[in-house]
């Protein structure tokens, strides 16, 4: 799955979705705004933050209300942004005449690598509807690192294939320079390609591939994740020109 899609899950198709309760209780809870749980991953899906706010009631406003707003620091910005996202933006209500108000959002797809956060609005109204109070708090940030592979080309070397005239046997090294296990993916190397097994994190391999040989001074595209089966952290450097091997000129 490419980035543009991860975006278009968590504004359009609603992957970023809420989850909610409230319930009334003797003893009232504090007013806060808590990072309940940041969970990271390769996996959009399985990026996590669950935020909780609660809210004591108060004597003179039986009405109790919260807002989330969903905050968002990209890496290398200085600033925090507010997102739209479905389920944040809007007043939650609690029960009239309970001893408290607890509310949690739950959010996943959270596109990488950034930092999140949600800022909540806290309100008590009289029981005609007016605002008796309101305050608001942030809860701790939650770091999103990305997680996926990256796929790099490095070295290519050649020999004849003495076994069929104007070919090559090409060896391609192929790292893995990202923080998980990149799944099996093909790798070309001019004409040719190969398939490349699982790839840990920080590994290299040795990828041989046959293809027509290169004339000399003519550079020759090399390219790891040639059918884009791996969504990767940076898409940008699979492609490569290596100039012809000395072996082959």
């Amino acid at each position: 799955m490419r980035p543009a899609l991860i975006i278009s899950l968590l504004f359009v198709a609603g992957a970023l979705g809420p989850s909610a309760a409230h319930a009334s209780a003797p003893k009232a809870p504090k007013l806060g705004a808590t990072l309940e749980s940041c969970t990271t991953s390769p996996l959009p899906v399985q990026r996590i933050a669950s935020f909780v706010g609660s809210m004591p009631a108060r004597a003179s406003a039986p009405r109790m209300q919260m807002r989330f707003e969903l905050e968002r620091k990209r890496d290398g910005h200085r600033h925090w942004r507010r997102l739209k996202a479905a389920g944040f933006g809007v007043w939650e209500r609690a029960d009239p005449n309970v001893a408290g108000f607890v509310f949690t959002k739950r959010v996943n797809g959270l596109p990488v690598p950034a930092t999140y956060r949600a800022l909540i609005r806290f309100r008590w109204l009289a029981a005609d509807g007016s605002t008796v109070d309101r305050t608001h708090a942030r809860t701790r940030a939650c770091r999103q690192p990305d997680l996926r592979p990256n796929l790099v080309p490095g070295e290519l070397t050649a020999a004849l294939d003495l076994t069929q005239p104007g070919m090559a046997v090409y060896t391609l090294i192929v790292r893995n320079a990202g923080r998980s296990a990149a799944d099996p993916f093909s790798v070309t190397v001019g004409s040719g390609s190969a398939e490349v097994a699982r790839l840990e994190p920080g590994e290299e391999r040795a990828v041989p591939v046959v293809a027509l040989a290169c004339l000399p001074l003519v550079p020759i595209v090399v390219r790891v994740d040639a059918d884009r089966r791996v969504d990767e952290s940076e898409e940008r450097g699979n492609g490569a020109r290596r100039g012809c091997p000395p072996a082959l000129g």
